[in-house]
C-alpha cells in the first residue's frame, strides 16, 4: 500500500515522538499533522500513522474515532458549530441551530453539497456569558442572532 502521507508530514510525526515519553503519547500531535496535510484522517493514513509511530493500528482507530476534532471522512472547507450547551439554549441556541439547517439545507453532522460548509454542534464552546455561540475555523462569534447568522451563513458562500 503506498503512503498517503507527505515527508513533510511524517518527519513532523517522528518530531513529535522526541517531545513525548514514548510514541503512543505522540499520537495526538501526529493526528494533528495528518489532518492539516490531507483534512481528514483516512484509513490509509491511519496505517501511516500507526507504521511512524510504531503503536497498533487499533490504537490509532480508538483516538480518530473518539475524539470529535478528527475527521475520518472529507468534511467542508469551513467548519460551523454552534454551542448546544444549556446556558446557550436558554439565550435561543434552538432557533439559532434550526436557522443553520434551514439556511444550509442539511443537517448536523452534514457537509453542503458542494463542499463549502460542515455543520456541527458542539457541547460547550466556553462562552457561557456571551452564548449563543459559534465556532467557525478558529473564530468566535458571540451573542449570535438569527440575522447575524444569516448574514454570517452568507459571506461563506
Amino acid at each position: 500500500m503506498a503512503r498517503v502521507l507527505s515527508e513533510e508530514t511524517l518527519s513532523s510525526i517522528k518530531d513529535a515522538t522526541t517531545r513525548y515519553p514514548n510514541n503512543l503519547a505522540a499520537m495526538l500531535p501526529a493526528l494533528h499533522a495528518v489532518q492539516s496535510q490531507l483534512g481528514h484522517i483516512n484509513a490509509d493514513a491511519e496505517l501511516d500513522v500507526a507504521e511512524a509511530l510504531d503503536v497498533p493500528l487499533t490504537r490509532v482507530r480508538e483516538v480518530v474515532t473518539f475524539y470529535t476534532m478528527f475527521y475520518d471522512k472529507p468534511i467542508g472547507k469551513h467548519k460551523v458549530k454552534i454551542c448546544r450547551n444549556l446556558a446557550c439554549r436558554l439565550r435561543g441556541a434552538d432557533r439559532i441551530m434550526a436557522k443553520a439547517k434551514e439556511h444550509l439545507g442539511i443537517d448536523f453532522g452534514e457537509t453542503t453539497a458542494d463542499g463549502l460548509v460542515t455543520l456541527e454542534t458542539d457541547e460547550c464552546l466556553a462562552s457561557c456569558g456571551t452564548g449563543p455561540m459559534l465556532w467557525y475555523n478558529d473564530t468566535f462569534v458571540e451573542n449570535l442572532t438569527e440575522e447575524k447568522l444569516e448574514k454570517f451563513l452568507g459571506e461563506l458562500s
